[in-house]
């Protein structure tokens, strides 16, 4: 069995976060493979301590500003075959992420995937037109993420999106899914 990272960030989910977590322990419980939870805080907020226990979550305090700089410190703290980016508040993502890790583990069609927000269905096409948001959830092999050279440490909301972008470019097979 592969290990899985997941990785939340406190600031950009924020008061979502404890709904957040719920919905992926119990999406979780479901999982064929291990996993890992890693929790990044630039915040110092004082109830992370406790939500992070709660959850067994590893809490990783950060000085960064940036998304992209947060993120690039959890992954190098994290020992995960896959990286995972959860969505924010969607309960499918989560349940995606296992059904779509089954099947990277039995074979590797894809380097990496999306799973959109979503959306509207007049809404839909503007996705095509726009890419990816940071409220999508993401998932990565590592070999992927180190051959980029990670997120770009400068990038807030974007991160998530560019590293998408820079995969794609590398040729990296990268899946747009529906749930």
């Amino acid at each position: 069995m592969t290990l899985s990272s997941v990785i939340f960030d406190a600031r950009a989910a924020g008061a979502k976060l404890p709904r957040n977590l719920v919905i992926f322990e119990q999406a979780a419980r479901r999982w064929q493979g291990g996993y890992e939870l890693l929790l990044v805080d630039d915040t110092g907020d004082r109830r992370l301590p406790a939500l992070a226990q709660r959850h067994q979550a590893t809490l990783l305090s950060c000085s960064s500003v940036a998304l992209g700089s947060r993120l690039n410190a959890a992954v190098r703290a994290s020992r995960g075959e896959f990286l995972l980016f959860p969505g924010l508040g969607d309960r499918r993502a989560a349940d995606w992420l296992s059904h779509r890790l089954v099947d990277v583990e039995r074979n590797s069609d894809w380097d990496a995937g999306v799973l959109p927000v979503r959306r509207h269905s007049w809404m839909r096409w503007w996705w095509l037109l726009q890419g990816p948001s940071p409220r999508d959830t993401f998932w990565v092999a590592r070999p992927w993420f180190e051959r980029i050279g990670g997120f770009d440490p400068q990038l807030g909301s974007n991160a998530l999106p560019d590293l998408l972008e820079r995969l794609r470019a590398c040729q990296a097979r990268v899946s747009i899914e529906t749930a």
